[in-house]
């Protein structure tokens, strides 16, 4: 599985190649910029200008320069001369008018040429080709255009891209199904597990729809914004809708976010309407909204310790994520997020985006590094040139154990979680476990989890017979043969 990281900025171009740099020693495979960015009236602010390549440049030379061997580049429509219906801050239609579908098809077609590597209109100094296309960021109020114009768009996008460039990879704007999952329904249950979703404006019905065309994509993509464990539901959910249509293809997750408790609305009040309050998201339930208040209000008053606490949360959710969805075989997973969000981190949005804004990687006015980029790094180090990821079964379903297959290598990634909120200052689930590993001594080394931890502490334990005993936390837990012995 490929691995990265987003939402890149690269309005500043110093700031991209000091964030290249920065990000460069983790040993991630992909990153992606911010979709708005390279949104099409940002590169061509009007029908008879040049298209501006500058920052989209700056940016894959930084990062190619910086070792990473996979871009993804979300091409928004959204145009101030060209969509259908376009707004300052919400575009209710950015699917191109009809008068300037070819002009639309000519920028997906000059990006996707310029970085194609074919020697032909390329980008000066390309290391390689950027393969990977997303047409749109999201299917939900990021696209809100109807159905039938965002295939239309599709259509003329996929066409286009693959006429520049046969060995491009093009994805449909990617479904959100956050909360469908939440009570893992069975499929006769997802039509009304769907109406979990917070955001409606593309439901099941307009998905289905664009899963019924899958000559207009080369992979599936989601988005998993709320738990890790979701991402087994959603590839169930997908690989049960391609067999109903009769065809497999590959599924990449393009985002992903810290879990986040609360989200879609208020997290730092419980008092009100719940209408008027953000969507509880699991591990959380109903009964933690006023818990969580005061949780999310001490983020929003800068509180030191919940910071802290949050870093280190984001850390441990991060590697969850990547390895439940490695043992899911999806193909490429972008973690998030590179640096925090700032505006999302103020008063006055009412920590509306739950844990998500406070998780970034790196600070990069203070050349810091977080606790999540240490611990990125570390897992990325474990998994390197891996063959498989399979899960081990133990009666707990909390328990959660995956062996790692390495070049005719065995060795482990554990964890327990058994599905409670767990919040700052209260008591840190364990469980002590058996597993058959077959050697007579292993070593342990503990998850990166806090700040300012650059190595983790390893141990070296004596096996009974082959059989090690392990106690299990909320940090996950390398596991590998002892390499002294």
């Amino acid at each position: 599985m490929l691995i990265g990281t987003e939402y890149v900025l690269i309005d500043n171009a110093a700031r991209a190649d000091s964030l290249a740099e920065m990000l460069a020693p983790v040993g991630l495979a992909v990153a992606k910029p911010l979709p708005e960015q390279i949104a099409w009236d940002k590169m061509q602010p009007t029908r008879a200008a040049a298209i501006d390549f500058a920052q989209l440049d700056n940016f894959v030379s930084a990062f190619q320069g910086a070792g990473f061997s996979e871009l993804i580049l979300a091409l928004k429509s959204n145009s101030a001369w060209a969509s259908r219906a376009y707004g300052q801050l919400v575009h209710p239609d950015p699917a191109p008018k009809p008068e300037f579908v070819d002009d639309y098809e000519a920028w997906i077609s000059a990006v996707v040429e310029r970085y194609d590597g074919d020697g032909d209109d390329d980008m000066p100094g390309l290391g390689r080709p950027v393969r990977y296309y997303e047409i749109g960021s999201e299917f939900s109020s990021y696209e809100p255009e109807p159905v039938d114009e965002y295939l239309a768009m599709l259509e003329r996008a996929y066409s286009a891209a693959h006429r520049s460039f046969a060995g491009a990879i093009v994805t449909h704007a990617a479904f959100l199904t956050t909360l469908a999952f939440a009570s893992r329904p069975e499929p006769e249950q997802y039509e009304t597990a769907f109406e979990a979703v917070p955001d409606t404006t593309h439901g099941l019905a307009d998905i289905r729809r664009v899963l019924d065309r899958p000559d207009l994509f080369d992979v599936l993509n989601v988005h998993a914004l709320g738990d890790p464990y979701e991402i087994e539901d959603i590839t169930a959910w997908l690989r049960y809708e391609m067999a109903q249509r009769s065809y497999a293809k590959p599924i990449i997750v393009s985002d992903t976010a810290t879990t986040p408790f609360i989200a879609w609305g208020p997290a730092s009040v419980c008092d009100r309407d719940p209408r008027q309050m953000g969507r509880v998201v699991p591990p959380a339930v109903e009964a933690d909204r006023c818990r969580l208040a005061a949780y999310f209000s001490s983020l929003l008053a800068d509180d030191d310790a919940t910071v802290r606490w949050v870093q280190s949360f984001a850390a441990r959710d991060l590697v969850y994520k990547v390895v439940v969805a490695a043992d899911q075989d999806i193909q490429l997973l972008n973690t998030a997020f590179t640096e925090d969000l700032l505006l999302l981190k103020l008063p006055f949005a009412q920590a509306g985006a739950g844990n998500s804004p406070w998780a970034g990687l790196v600070d990069v006015a203070r050349q810091e590094r977080r606790a999540a980029y240490y611990a990125l790094q570390q897992l990325a180090g474990h998994l390197a040139d891996y063959d498989a990821i399979t899960r081990v079964a133990y009666d707990d379903e909390g328990v959660r154990v995956y062996q790692v297959s390495q070049n005719e290598q065995r060795s482990w990634i554990a964890w327990y979680d058994p599905g409670d909120l767990v919040l700052p200052g209260d008591a840190v689930p364990q469980t002590e476990i058996r597993l058959d590993v077959s050697l007579p001594t292993i070593t342990t080394e503990e998850l990166i989890t806090q700040a300012e931890q650059t190595q983790p502490v390893v141990s070296v334990l004596q096996t009974d017979d082959g059989i090690a005993k392990l106690v299990l936390t909320s940090a996950p837990l390398f596991i590998t043969p002892d390499q002294g012995r």
